[in-house]
């Protein structure tokens, strides 16, 4: 077959693979040929380069352009040698290939023409495209097979349909359309739900809709099949609340278990699945895949933080100590400003849904001209439910402090505690947008092993609004008061010092509190606020201006609200942005540089 019959035989099949809607026009009609002198320059009879470029294209929708530059083959090869009755064929393969393209966008009466002009020994061929008027929806009529889907249900795909009256018809919105009325079906206990048949018919630049789904049974959970344990029993999988059996399916009840899985500390990984056969409709099995993660991690990691200084740290955790599931962890931290140890057990989560701990720590702080060690042993239970955590503890402080070099003090503490923080937030690591709120009680008494009669009261809330496509501005507050006849015999965590990151930028770490000698120790009054507008540029790098105020203080009277004003520059990890600052402390009038990492709290 030679070059000219292989041509042919290409554009042919290409153009018989295009799809013309009812309604369609063209400038030339679509089924027939043009001749062999449509587009043909007088006099030039023999073959010549050809190449090709699409004309006007400043006054097209740039989607257009950008799909037909993408998709259109005549642009994407080099200028060739062809005859006028090749060109004739290749016009008329382009107008069905522009007439196709087009249509997916919702233009379904395009005008397409070509002007063919001969520079030296070569054609240039410029298309142009008048796409008409776009086609709109007029209607979009949606039944269901089955009159068992409840009207609640059949209303509620109604209204979400995406694809409303007036909107352009497109391809793509009209398959998103569909695919999300099923979604919706199928997510609510007809797992096995279908489309039976779906219409557009296009008349006139208006297109009539018409969906028809048909729900199939409706589906109840069944048996928990699981895959993949080797150190743990069934019953821990179990703990983490899968869909009791004989309920009926839903997909969010099955995500929600799922994730549940996949944050605890024991898998790496965990597949839920089901098998929507209308043979189990009554008692579908609900298969788990999981993969454990290792029995042991240690770890070895170094840092740096303005607060405390540079920062050495080991930490071991064992997920399945005593062979049942309890989850040991271990650290050991040097920091220049801070030495700490700690011990914590985890229980295995309970079917009531709460996670009972142990621990105990060993915690020694040398901070603005204060001196401390901490011992303390404790007990906590933690309740999470979507995005509220609930938390109640009893612990037992014995700390020994130092003020500037002064005689020791003893404070011991039998501390009862509640708290409550609620994360609504688009992004745990990286907010964007959302709210973080928390709120803690705590307090002891000296008829039971205590110093000091006290309730501490705090309460923090951080706020991100996004601006523009790239900003957000970060709105956060802080509070909190301890009631009590005095500080002394209160162990110096449960009062309140400022300064630093996350607190009171342009001033160190906890150095706003009480003066005492040349010391800085807690005051029983807190407040700090913060306003910080950020940047993000193209990639991970954003820039940040803020302005913190706040103070540490023992009464309301002496509490002054110090100002530090500054700027920075961001930079996006996996454990969420690195902050690295440089404040101006008004009250002390000193530039200082702050570094974090993370979100607030």
């Amino acid at each position: 077959m030679n070059r000219i019959a292989r041509r042919l035989v290409a554009l042919l099949m290409c153009a018989g693979a295009c799809v013309c809607m009812p309604g369609a026009a063209q400038e030339n009609s679509a089924d027939a040929v043009p001749n062999d002198r449509d587009g043909a320059v007088p006099g030039q009879e023999t073959a010549l380069l050809t190449e090709f470029e699409l004309a006007d294209s400043s006054a097209l929708d740039k989607t257009i352009v950008e799909l037909l530059k993408n998709h259109v083959s005549v642009f994407h090869r080099p200028a060739e040698a062809v005859t006028p009755t090749e060109l004739s064929l290749i016009q008329y393969a382009i107008r069905k290939e522009i007439t196709s393209l087009i249509a997916t966008e919702g233009y379904f009466a395009p005008v397409i023409s070509f002007d063919v002009r001969a520079v030296n020994d070569k054609r240039q061929v410029r298309i142009s495209l008048v796409p008409g008027e776009p086609t709109r929806v007029k209607s979009a009529r949606i039944d269901f097979i089955d009159d068992a889907v409840p009207p609640d249900l059949q209303r509620s795909i109604r209204e979400q349909w995406t694809l409303t009256i007036g909107d352009v018809f497109r391809d793509d919105e009209w398959s998103h359309a569909k695919n999300a009325a099923l979604d919706r079906l199928t997510e609510q206990s007809y797992a096995a739900a279908r489309i039976s048949n779906s219409e557009a018919i296009v008349q006139d630049q208006s297109a009539e809709l018409s969906v028809e789904l048909d729900s199939g049974p409706r589906f109840h959970i069944g048996k928990l099949r699981i895959e993949g344990l080797h150190m743990y029993q069934s019953w821990l999988v179990e703990r983490y609340h899968p869909p009791e059996p004989g309920s009926f399916y839903n997909r969010e009840n099955l995500l929600k278990f799922q994730r549940e899985l996949q944050n605890s500390p024991y898998f790496s990984s965990v597949t839920v699945n089901v098998e929507p056969d209308p043979s189990d409709a009554q008692a579908m099995p609900l298969d788990v895949m999981v993969t454990e993660r290792k029995k042991y991690d240690i770890g070895l990691g170094a840092g740096f933080s303005s607060n405390t200084g540079a920062r050495g740290e080991v930490s071991v955790q064992d997920r399945n100590f005593l062979d049942d599931a309890y989850n040991l962890k271990s650290v050991m931290r040097i920091e220049q400003k801070r030495q700490v140890g700690y011990v914590d057990m985890y229980f295995p989560p309970q079917s009531e849904g709460y996670l009972d701990s142990v621990g105990a720590l060993f915690d020694r702080t040398d901070i603005s001209g204060l001196v401390t060690s901490t011992t303390s042993l404790g007990a906590k239970r933690t309740i999470t439910e979507n995005e509220i955590e609930r938390r109640m503890g009893l612990s037992f402080v014995y700390e020994e402090s130092t003020v500037d070099g002064g005689p020791q003090t003893l404070a011991r503490a039998l501390v009862a505690s509640t708290g409550w923080t609620k994360r609504k937030v688009n992004n745990a690591f990286d907010p964007r947008s959302g709210y973080i709120a928390q709120l803690d009680i705590s307090g002891a008494a000296k008829a039971v092993l205590s110093d000091q009669n006290f309730v501490r009261l705090y309460g923090k809330f951080q706020y991100w609004l996004p601006l523009a496509t790239r900003d957000v501005l970060i709105l956060r507050a802080e509070s909190g008061v301890v009631l009590a006849p005095s500080s002394s015999g209160i162990p110096e965590e449960y009062l309140f010092r400022a300064g630093g990151s996350g607190s009171v930028r342009g001033y160190s770490y906890q150095s706003l509190g009480v003066n005492q000698n040349n010391a800085v120790v807690g005051g029983r009054m807190l407040a700090t606020s913060t306003a910080e507008y950020v940047h993000w540029m193209d990639g991970n790098w954003g820039v940040a201006a803020f302005v913190d105020a706040g103070d540490a203080a023992d009464s309301l009277s002496s509490l002054h609200m110090v100002q530090g004003i500054g700027a920075g520059v961001r930079f996006k990890t996996p454990a969420g942005p690195i902050a690295l600052d440089y404040a101006y402390g008004r009250e002390v009038q000193q530039w200082r540089l702050d570094f974090s990492i993370g979100i607030a709290f």
